[in-house]
């Protein structure tokens, strides 16, 4: 999380962060500032009693579009009186430029919501309010994996009261230049793919090559923010090359799919080629002590948090139509089915061990015991993908070695062409 001492303090505020996740998104923001931020929604996800339970819970408030029926427009006048009185309390809102989630690393076109609402709350306050509107970029390394990586990053506020002569000129224009200078504000805050045909490939060159693009040169002390950044300029310097020589990058764009084609074919991952291309036999033996060592720990971790972690996700799977939804069934389902899991495990090890100590002491720890156990299955799906390349026949090592090399080639040709 970068930014967070940009949040002016003691005036109205308005969070305008770009969607791609879902329910994530809005947790993302709510558990990286202190704020209690209303939110606004779309109306459709509120259509159940439930969701609707739940969402107003945690202070989300719907808004009508065109397609959610003419005859409920007239709700967003309720609506937008609610968030007005909010912010003239000089307290905090949000929403999405976007209006709708998008699933991948592309922000949608923005819309006039945020401009609109603002615009109209300064003038209700004869420009008087101080309203601030800060752009806030949300970048998931993976959109529903567990234990992925989570940036927030907020930026440098927009003051309303700027557009104040051009909103008395010509109201919309005012709306249409605010709007935009919310999305030229947000866009370097995020991870922006803005190619359509070609949206997998720079995916799949992102992560193929954005390991070694990382030591090319310095842009954040901090690790995480390190890797961000530069797969951010690989992607800048793999649209240029896009733009600038298409053939060399279709050749790229080809070469990519070969690869990614023969890992189908042969029911293999990335992973399991960027594991057996390090595999060593003095490694091994060292990885596997300490996999043996390890295993009680995993096995404890396993046991109280297998159940509510792989059922729900793979009951879930098989109904979600939009991954995009996936992992707010995943949090929802969470909330609900690991604390009664615990409840019950600890209640059976009271009744085993008669302790009351013991099973207090097993409770607080099972969701640590499982977030450690999963990094040890990771672990151990490594030192097997090693074992297996070590010990397996000719022809399976042999074409193993075809991929490791057919990927150490095209990485450094991403590489060496991105950099021209």
């Amino acid at each position: 999380m970068t930014g967070r001492n940009q949040i002016p303090k003691g005036k109205p505020v308005i969070f305008a962060p770009n969607h791609q996740n879902a329910l994530a998104d809005p947790l993302a923001l709510v558990t990286t500032n202190k704020h209690q931020t209303v939110w606004l929604a779309r109306a459709d996800i509120f259509k159940s009693k439930a969701a609707l339970s739940f969402l107003s819970f945690i202070k989300m408030l719907p808004v009508y579009r065109i397609r959610d029926g003419k005859e409920n427009l007239s709700n967003n006048e309720n609506i937008f009186a609610q968030i007005t009185d909010i912010l003239e309390n000089k307290l905090t809102v949000a929403l999405f430029p976007e209006a709708a989630h998008s699933g991948k690393r592309q922000m949608l076109t923005h819309k006039k919501a945020i401009p609109r609402l603002a615009l109209e709350t300064e003038e209700k306050n004869n420009f008087n309010l101080d309203l601030q509107i800060v752009p806030t970029g949300i970048f998931y390394s993976h959109f529903w994996d567990f234990d992925r990586t989570l940036i927030v990053q907020y930026g440098n506020p927009i003051q309303v009261s700027k557009y104040r002569q051009e909103y008395g000129e010509n109201p919309q224009k005012a709306v249409l230049s605010l709007r935009d200078e919310i999305e030229e504000r947000l866009s370097p805050l995020t991870m922006q793919i803005n190619s359509i045909p070609f949206y997998k490939d720079y995916e799949n060159m992102r992560e193929l090559a954005g390991k070694t693009w990382v030591k090319a040169q310095q842009f954040s002390k901090n690790s995480v923010l390190q890797r961000f950044h530069a797969e951010i300029d690989l992607i800048k310097k793999l649209e240029k090359l896009e733009s600038g020589k298409p053939d060399t990058f279709q050749n790229l764009v080809d070469k990519t799919r070969e690869y990614f084609s023969a890992l189908a074919g042969k029911k293999l991952t990335d992973r399991v080629i960027q594991n057996s291309g390090n595999a060593g036999w003095l490694r091994l033996v060292v990885h596997i002590t300490g996999a043996v060592f390890s295993l009680p720990i995993f096995i404890a971790g396993f046991l109280f948090n297998a159940l509510p972690f792989f059922i729900p996700r793979n009951l879930i799977r098989k109904k979600v139509k939009d991954l995009a939804f996936m992992n707010t069934f995943n949090f929802a389902a969470g909330l609900l089915i690991f604390p009664m899991a615990y409840l019950i495990e600890a209640g059976i090890l009271l009744a085993l061990t008669k302790s009351l100590m013991i099973s207090i002491s097993a409770f607080i720890l099972m969701p640590f015991a499982g977030k450690i156990a999963y990094k040890l299955l990771k672990f151990y799906q490594c030192v097997w993908y090693k074992l297996k390349f070590l010990t397996g026949n000719k022809s399976f090592r042999t074409n193993i070695k075809k991929l490791i090399k057919q990927r150490n080639e095209l990485v450094e040709l991403i590489v060496s062409k991105a950099k021209c």
